[in-house]
């Protein structure tokens, strides 16, 4: 059957009028007032669709009712859409079947989406909906679903909305898989959600629920919630539901995902992560009744209420700092890039061939030094306290005194110290082996000894009125070690800089001051996981050793005597700046040597420095990581096909493991 090309909404009324079945009927470049369909059942499908794809036909509108075989495709359905009523609808499918949007852009408009108003697209009580390769922005809400069986929504983006993104509920034999999220700009009390499900004054349950290979992602917008089930009424229970291999990063809310009243519930294979800051972005299964969590890495998992689950291995990196340190981009906020959420092997893993594999193996070949090992890199201004490691990690429990900040350092007494929060901190706490290093400057030859800094009943680094440094460490078995210097001499009132590594792979805590090692001896285990207190700077329950202590690092593995000595050496901040990028690029060395020779003494090696840095990547805005991911998904539909090839991902996550592996030897 030959194409029908219509150049203006006459033409375009006549098509769709006489259509019987077959015909592709495709749009010359444009705006056309609406595509309306009633009680069009064809026989086979037509298609509606540009008939330039590189200057599309804009439809203003959309409207089908009771009717079936339809699909539009490589259409622009934009309008500026400003409703009085925040309940308008756009465009809308209702009692229909076999209706399918490919590479359709639905979309309300431009400008600040927190004006958004009205549903970009409401289907109603129909079957065989498919919604891919699709986008939806500036409305109040993305897409709203009700009582429809068999829909799929496939590698579609949300973006730029108001309050949600999308609303379901009555849903049966739904498909969500492969799709982004991001950039919600709720106002108010606005309650605003990626993924919505809700029951209030509905008569028929959600069941045969998939959700799965997307990516929930704050971006610029708001924080905001991600897979969300409540049953309001207590009587709709969620059945069958399937929670597969989503990445959620939002910050500020508490459910990443939530059921509340369901059988059968599956949640695995899931990352949902936030920013260290207290709000836990949780897993919580709530009066549901048989299924499976495991494999999920994630704030929290909560499943006080529910009952005959299947418990598997879940990783909740608040009591787990190993696997947070592994996050690369938790702390990242906005900036945060898929590649840098993603842990080889464990939680959400971009699909083989994928738009986020594509996006995560681009991300992986932008390489940038950014200091992955740095827990901590503390210091002061007029302000109060700097760090500048990708944790940020600058929040204290009390208000830092402020006349005790001389240049870049801190003045500690009886009296007069800092401890930082537990939540702000949590990627300090079980250590197997890490390097602590700081500049102290006692304030006379016989001033107070007492603690410089240290975690309450974990360890601790003291001076003592010899002028000998103490490293003490009770591990999370309970045995505790000391290790004392001989021959610190901190005896005067100049500025040393202090050095501590410790490996527990060999045993051994070593103590250095001024580049020249002065104490060395046992110390066995990992330090202690996060219990009452945080990292505090002067002695908490102790005497204080009055001085001055500026330029506090701490890191994630142990450091060479070479990399202690240039420590040692940085005596002015380019100097210093120089060394800590030098450090880094001995990791990223010693990754590189893993990859390259199997790796499987590497880690034993002291960590040389190196030439080259190809381990960690350069950050860009989470919106920008959606628009990547867009445009990878708009190339597969131009190039026609919806994979990507992309045989060298496991390769990368490979490697990207072994690297990740050598921060926490």
């Amino acid at each position: 059957m030959p194409d029908i090309i219509v150049k203006n909404q006459a033409e375009l009324d006549a098509a769709l009028k006489a259509a019987k079945g077959g015909e592709t009927i495709k749009l010359a470049a444009g705006t056309y007032s609406s595509v309306t369909l009633t009680s069009k059942n064809f026989t086979s499908n037509v298609t509606i669709t540009s008939l330039d794809q590189n200057n599309k036909a804009n439809i203003s509108q959309f409207t089908i009712y009771s009717s079936s075989n339809v699909t539009l495709k490589d259409l622009i359905a934009q309008t500026d859409f400003k409703p009085t009523d925040d309940n308008s609808r756009l465009d809308n499918i209702g009692t229909s079947t076999n209706v399918t949007l490919d590479n359709v852009t639905v979309s309300g408009g431009t400008g600040d989406p927190s004006l958004s108003k009205g549903w970009g697209l409401f289907v109603r009580d129909s079957s065989n909906v498919v919604i891919k390769n699709s986008s939806f922005d500036h409305f109040g809400v993305g897409l709203v679903a009700q009582n429809d069986d068999g829909m799929k929504i496939l590698n579609s983006s949300f973006h730029e909305n108001r309050r949600d993104h999308t609303n379901f509920t009555e849903m049966s034999n739904l498909l969500i898989d492969g799709s982004s999220f991001t950039g919600l700009y709720p106002v108010g009390g606005e309650h605003p959600d990626a993924i919505q499900f809700f029951t209030a004054k509905k008569v028929k349950g959600n069941s045969n629920i998939t959700i799965s290979n997307n990516v929930i992602m704050q971006g610029a917008g708001k924080g905001n919630q991600g897979i969300f089930m409540n049953d309001e009424d207590g009587n709709l229970p969620y059945t069958n539901i399937n929670i597969n291999n989503n990445l959620i990063y939002e910050n500020g809310y508490y459910h990443g995902i939530n059921v509340t009243h369901g059988q059968n519930v599956n949640v695995t294979g899931n990352t949902v992560v936030s920013q260290p800051d207290g709000i836990d972005l949780w897993i919580r299964l709530d009066q549901v009744n048989g299924g499976t969590v495991a494999n999920n890495v994630t704030d929290r998992v909560i499943t006080d209420t529910a009952t005959n689950m299947t418990m598997g291995k879940n990783y909740a990196i608040n009591n787990d700092p190993a696997t947070m340190r592994k996050l690369l981009g938790l702390n990242a906020g906005s900036a945060a890039r898929l590649a840098d959420l993603v842990i080889p092997g464990i939680g959400y893993q971009p699909p083989v061939g994928s738009a986020a594999a594509a996006l995560v193996s681009s991300d992986l070949a932008s390489a940038k030094a950014a200091n992955p090992s740095l827990l901590l890199d503390l210091s002061f201004n007029g302000k109060g306290l700097v760090d500048d490691s990708r944790w940020a990690s600058t929040a204290t429990s009390k208000a830092i005194d402020l006349t005790a900040v001389t240049g870049k350092s801190f003045h500690i007494v009886n009296g007069t110290g800092m401890e930082l929060t537990r939540d702000g901190t949590r990627q300090i706490y079980s250590l197997s082996a890490f390097s602590l290093s700081f500049d102290f400057k006692r304030d006379s030859s016989t001033s107070r000894a007492g603690q410089i800094l240290g975690i309450f009943r974990s360890w601790g680094v003291s001076l003592l009125a010899s002028g000998e440094l103490s490293f003490s460490m009770t591990n999370s078995a309970g045995q505790s070690y000391t290790v004392t210097t001989k021959g610190a001499g901190l005896t005067d009132t100049a500025n040393h800089k202090i050095a501590l590594t410790y490996d527990s792979s060999r045993s051994q805590a070593i103590l250095y001051v001024d580049g020249v090692v002065r104490g060395t001896g046992t110390v066995k285990g990992t330090t202690q996981p996060v219990l009452s207190a945080g990292l505090y700077i002067g002695g908490q329950f102790t005497d204080t050793a009055s001085g001055t202590i500026g330029d506090i690092e701490l890191r994630d593995g142990a450091l060479s005597a070479a990399q202690v000595v240039s420590l040692g050496v940085a005596s002015s901040t380019t100097a210093a700046d120089t060394v800590k990028y030098g450090l880094t690029k001995g990791l990223a060395a010693t990754a590189t040597s893993l990859l390259t020779t199997g790796g499987s003494s590497a880690v034993q090696q002291p960590l040389a420095p190196a030439a080259t840095l190809a381990t960690t990547s350069t950050l860009t805005t989470a919106t920008a990581q959606v628009s990547q991911l867009q445009t990878v998904l708009a190339n597969t539909v131009a190039a026609g096909t919806g994979t990507f090839g992309t045989s060298g991902f496991g390769a990368l996550l490979s490697g990207r493991s072994a690297a990740l592996d050598l921060y926490h030897v």
